[in-house]
């Protein structure tokens, strides 16, 4: 029996032992339980708190992305309107300068018309002119050959004349005698 006593207190130590040993680790179960329940609602509160933020986030990346898509159309917008209106004032510009040069050209081709005209007329007078000249020169030869001819004429008188009066004389002479 001395082995019984022997081996029964620790026996019964073991058994306390075991039991308390149990216990606690039924007791640190739970509060790991607790812990890992405490920790999961901590972690739910912090995914729920972390969702909120990133949704909160999300609105304002979508707020801003819509702002900066909002001022990129008014950019658009404002360059759109300024290119028409630089295509209006050029297109305006060039229907004034095709205007202005469809003046000047109906100027040009009114201009030229007179040119043309004025030598024409100029070559009409040269014409004239020269036409006048030539019957001016040809009044002067004719009058020139109508002096020869008087004088021709005159000296042909006075040579008959001349010839007559000596055949006078000499017929009176031949009768006086």
């Amino acid at each position: 029996m001395k082995r019984l006593i022997i081996v029964i207190p620790p026996v019964i130590l073991f058994a306390i032992f075991v039991f308390f040993y149990n216990t606690h680790v039924e007791q640190m179960r739970i509060t790991e339980e607790q812990k890992k329940e405490v920790a999961k609602q901590e972690a739910a509160k912090e995914e729920a708190r972390k969702k909120k933020l990133q949704e909160e986030a999300e609105r304002e990346a979508l707020r801003q992305k819509e702002e900066r898509r909002l001022a990129v159309e008014k950019a658009k917008e404002e360059e759109r309107n300024k290119k028409e209106e630089a295509e209006r004032k050029v297109i305006a510009e060039t229907e004034a300068a095709n205007a202005q040069s469809k003046k000047l050209q109906a100027q040009i081709i009114k201009l030229q018309n007179d040119i043309q005209s004025v030598r024409a007329a100029r070559d009409k007078a040269q014409a004239e002119a020269m036409e006048t000249r030539l019957d001016l020169e040809k009044a002067r030869i004719d009058k020139r050959n109508a002096e020869f001819e008087i004088q021709r004429f005159t000296d042909m008188l006075a040579t008959r004349m001349a010839q007559s009066q000596a055949l006078t004389n000499e017929v009176i002479a031949s009768k006086k005698r």
